[in-house]
Parts: structure tokens; C-alpha cells; sequence
């Protein structure tokens, strides 16, 4: 009977851990994102934003804020791209490097302030940000990016820049049979 008792003390301390490391990895990855939330774009668009970005085999995708990784390790094996992440969140850069591991896909991923990176490789850069933090990348897009560079961004739009296409959110019935529907896709040439 005790070791049931201490089994499941063990338990719920193990338990109490995991959600402060989460917790604690949320503050903070607020704190160092400059008040961007780590938040996933919905799987089923990935292949949409690639599709939308008309992303060819060999060319660099840039996923500014790539949190798991998602889009940057479907792109590596589904469209054979270069991916390149940048993170400041701890947990979901972390995350995302256990599935680029799990996925043998060769993705580079940074925990580093994207506002900080040389995006004049990229062929494609996606965000999925804020309104406030597009309109500070807008001036970097337009100094660093190279001529024929697209920028994909999933439901936030660049203040001063008209898209060249975009992209409507399909409806979706969603797991308790609610219509959903997905972001719109702005699709920028630079």
C-alpha cells in the first residue's frame, strides 16, 4: 500500500514538473519573442502555404517564428526544399528539433531573434505574426530579400505592400463538427 502511495506522489510530482517547465517555458518564451505566443499554424494548411508559395525542389524557405518546425520539415520531404527556422521560444524550438531528428529531414534551425538573421538567401520566407511585428519586417523584406523572393504570410498581411495573390481560408468541419475556417494566405513578390 505504501508503494502505491509513494507511486503515485511520484506521479503527480512528475506531473507538477512538466507543467512548470511549460509554464515557465511560455513566460519566458513571451518575454524573449517580444510578446508573440507560440501558436502552431493549423496542419492542414502547410501544404497550402507551400503550394501558395510555389515552392520548388532545392529552393530556401525561411519560417520566421518556426516554432515545431512543421512547415520547414514538410517542405524538406514533400517539395524537396532547403528549410531554415528561426525560434526564440525554448520548448517549441526545442520541439522542433526532435522532429527535424525524427524526420531525417536536413533542416537548419536557429534559437535566435529573427529581426537578426540574414534573410538574403531565402527564396520564400513565411510568417505566421502579429500585425505589429509584420510592419517592422516589412522594411527588412524590402532591404535584404533578393529580386524573385516571396514572402507567404498565414493571416496577418503586410501593412504597405499589395499582395500578388491571395489565397481564401477553405471551411472545415472540425473534430466536434463545427465549421471552421482556415487563415488566408497573402502571397508577396519582392
Amino acid at each position: 500500500m505504501q508503494l502505491f502511495i509513494l507511486l503515485i506522489l511520484l506521479i503527480i510530482l512528475s506531473l507538477s514538473i512538466v507543467v512548470l517547465f511549460f509554464s515557465f517555458s511560455l513566460v519566458i518564451g513571451l518575454i524573449m519573442a517580444k510578446g508573440v505566443p507560440f501558436i502552431s499554424s493549423p496542419a492542414y494548411d502547410l501544404e497550402n502555404i507551400c503550394q501558395a508559395a510555389q515552392l520548388k525542389p532545392g529552393e530556401i524557405i525561411y519560417d520566421l517564428g518556426c516554432g515545431k518546425a512543421n512547415l520547414l520539415t514538410l517542405a524538406a520531404k514533400k517539395f524537396q526544399a532547403k528549410g531554415v527556422g528561426y525560434e526564440l521560444s525554448l520548448w517549441p524550438y526545442l520541439w522542433g528539433r526532435l522532429r527535424i531528428w525524427l524526420s531525417g529531414t536536413d533542416v537548419k534551425l536557429y534559437l535566435k531573434d529573427f529581426f537578426k538573421a540574414d534573410l538574403s538567401n531565402a527564396d520564400v520566407v513565411f510568417c505566421y505574426l502579429f500585425p505589429e511585428i509584420m510592419a517592422k519586417l516589412e522594411p527588412k523584406f524590402q532591404n535584404e530579400l533578393k529580386k524573385g523572393a516571396r514572402v507567404v504570410s498565414y493571416a496577418f498581411k503586410l501593412p504597405n505592400i499589395k499582395p500578388t495573390k491571395i489565397i481564401d481560408g477553405k471551411e472545415r468541419v472540425s473534430f466536434f463538427l463545427k465549421k471552421k475556417s482556415s487563415g488566408k494566405i497573402y502571397v508577396y513578390q519582392f
